[in-house]
């Protein structure tokens, strides 16, 4: 997923577009006809990483990329849905097979062994659910319209006309400060809802910083590794909320062994997200005078670190990311 895209030193936004637009439609159909195939919880994640950074790209190129109408990002949701229920089901029971079965015993065991059995039930009718959706017409057209803007792409009228790496660096510096001014970067015990919104912005960040390399030849290795590790934690805590909800759905049911081992294992998690966090703050100082806003802030971005500034409700920070 982080092969780079083939294009000139000096690409345009509108050349940028092109290039990550069309690379991650064709992800998808690719990804789209292994599930088709076999549906497995491989390519089913696979597919939904395709979906999100699909949306991603759309939504950092709006206003450039004038796709058709069956194409737009609000065209996925439906698919997103479909693949995030499967999803979801696959991480409650990978956690439950692989690494809380194996430390409860007693009838809670027993009563945990029908519980995965019964999920793994649900996940077989989501996943039929997901490959009908996939050979719909609304995913047929979904598909042909990315298709054909990839083989004649359109834009706005007068836009992404001036070259990529301002646009680009711009639009993560939009997603960085979206990360920074979010409730769970300053709240000391912010709730699941606010965890998750974190993950969402942290998600886009990572997928812009991504096309940025792609595109403009930066690296931007120390902050993708932190997106990608604050992303990657976020999602098992979303997992373990979503596994104790699924015990509460369940009936009532007391489960103590089990969610005491849920709980350390969320502890664990907790820990590394605050460490996470803490290393995100560490990366801000307060911030310098900000030149006008018709002042280029990216001027030479092929040797000399690049200036995000990290906005919090309460006050402005900024991040060097080194090229």
């Amino acid at each position: 997923m982080n092969e780079r895209i083939a294009v000139p030193a000096a690409v345009t936004v509108r050349g940028a577009a092109h290039a990550v637009i069309a690379r991650q439609a064709r992800e998808m159909r690719r990804q789209a006809r292994l599930v088709a195939k076999d549906g497995g919880c491989e390519a089913v994640h696979d597919l939904r990483v395709a979906t999100r950074r699909l949306r991603a790209a759309l939504a950092v190129f709006r206003g450039v990329a004038a796709v058709p109408k069956a194409a737009r990002r609000g065209r996925l949701r439906w698919l997103a849905r479909r693949l995030g229920r499967v999803r979801d089901l696959d991480a409650q029971l990978a956690l439950l097979e692989g690494q809380y079965l194996p430390r409860v015993a007693g009838g809670e065991a027993a009563r945990l062994s029908e519980l995965v059995a019964g999920l793994a039930k649900e996940r077989k009718r989501a996943q039929r659910r997901l490959r009908r959706g996939l050979r719909r017409t609304r995913f047929r057209r979904l598909r042909g319209a990315l298709a054909a803007w990839s083989r004649k792409p359109a834009f706005a009228p007068g836009a992404g006309e001036d070259g990529a790496a301002r646009f680009m660096a711009e639009a993560a510096d939009r997603a960085a400060q979206r990360v920074s001014g979010r409730e769970a970067m300053r709240e000391p015990r912010p709730s699941a809802a606010a965890l998750h919104d974190l993950r969402i912005a942290v998600k886009w960040l990572r997928y812009t910083l991504d096309f940025h390399g792609e595109t403009c030849g930066l690296a931007y290795e120390a902050e993708r590794a932190l997106a990608r590790d604050l992303q990657d934690c976020l999602g098992e805590l979303r997992d373990h909320d979503a596994l104790v909800a699924t015990l509460k759905d369940g009936g009532g049911a007391a489960w103590p062994q089990l969610t005491a081992r849920i709980t350390e294992g969320r502890q664990r998690l907790w820990r590394r997200f605050l460490e996470l966090r803490r290393r995100w703050h560490a990366r801000t100082r307060p911030a310098q005078a900000v030149a006008a806003f018709e002042e280029p802030r990216f001027v030479n971005l092929e040797v000399t670190p690049v200036q995000l500034r990290l906005v919090t409700p309460r006050k402005s920070v900024a991040a060097r990311i080194r090229a």
